[in-house]
């Protein structure tokens, strides 16, 4: 299973892009950030690889604040990790 995850600076940011994604029906789940990512709390935006164009798209023309973009790869029990956009 492979998978794109957004992180933010702060929870208002994550929360503003929700906001955002719903409003435009954007398929998407909100998750804790993955501790693959970080170890800190907070939250993130997880969606499927084929929409990555769509949300960088999304995020440059609402100006919505977003920390990093990955690739999270699972496959037997293992995850795997491409970061794609670190601000």
């Amino acid at each position: 299973m492979e998978y794109c995850v957004a992180t933010f600076p702060c929870l208002h940011d994550a929360l503003e892009c929700e906001k955002t994604l719903k409003e435009l029906k954007f398929q998407f789940q909100l998750i804790p950030v993955p501790r693959e990512i970080s170890s800190s709390c907070g939250l993130a935006v997880r969606f499927a690889p084929e929409l990555l164009q769509d949300f960088q798209e999304t995020i440059m023309k609402y100006q919505l604040s977003v920390d990093e973009i990955h690739i999270l790869k699972e496959r037997q029990n293992r995850k795997s990790l491409l970061n794609l956009l670190k601000n």
